[in-house]
């Protein structure tokens, strides 16, 4: 039986994005985190909580259900290299958030189940890891600023964006400086697990027609 890959799911931090300060009980439990707890046990809605705007609502529906939405990854002995460059999801403009990642396919395949679950624009920049997912090309140091950097001047970034912040990977928090001096950009550390991003992304997580 081939193993499965580990997707960090428990490293998401819901309770960070909910309003546990200014909560006014008004979901009718005691507590946000009883209130988590039934979401995840499918015994609340995520519309019950009005301390959230809609969007946010909706990205708390979807990271609650990540077992319906991201696929099973198996784990493969040698890296399984996906597309390179810039992609547009949902007709991305000039102001719409730059997601940057590595090329292996299961990554690739990962982000773009998720990216199904909204009608938010997007702009993916996936970088040559050679391959790794970008944990193990951490680890391989197969993910560098100077690879970043040549991804960000080979798609022409510049022209297809007003603003100059990426979006990354946690996992690739300690570079963080590094890539900000070699890449000249603002580099956002996104979540550790990209099932979190939906409530990372907050309000502009936008639901399909029908979906809320």
């Amino acid at each position: 039986m081939a193993l499965k890959a580990d997707l960090y799911l428990d490293r998401i931090e819901i309770s960070k994005y909910l309003p546990q300060e200014r909560c006014n009980k008004g979901c009718g439990f005691s507590s946000c985190g009883e209130w988590l707890q039934h979401l995840k046990e499918g015994t609340a809605h995520h519309t019950q909580c009005r301390q959230v705007n809609s969007n946010l609502s909706y990205a708390l529906e979807v990271v609650c259900s990540l077992d319906k939405v991201v696929p099973e990854i198996e784990i493969t002995q040698h890296p399984v290299t996906g597309i390179l460059g810039l992609h547009e999801i949902n007709r991305a403009g000039l102001e719409s958030p730059v997601l940057v990642t590595g090329n292996a396919l299961a990554t690739q395949d990962l982000l773009m189940a998720l990216l199904s679950t909204t009608t938010a624009p997007f702009h993916l920049l996936f970088v040559d890891c050679l391959g790794h997912t970008v944990d193990m090309a951490m680890v391989y140091e197969a993910f560098l600023p100077e690879r970043v950097l040549d991804a960000v001047m080979q798609s022409d970034l510049a022209l297809r964006v007003r603003h100059r912040q990426l979006i990354l990977p946690g996992v690739t928090a300690s570079l963080k400086d590094e890539l900000e001096v070699k890449t000249g950009w603002n580099i956002t550390v996104g979540p550790y697990c990209v099932g979190e991003l939906p409530l990372f992304m907050g309000e502009l997580w936008s639901p399909p027609p029908g979906a809320v």
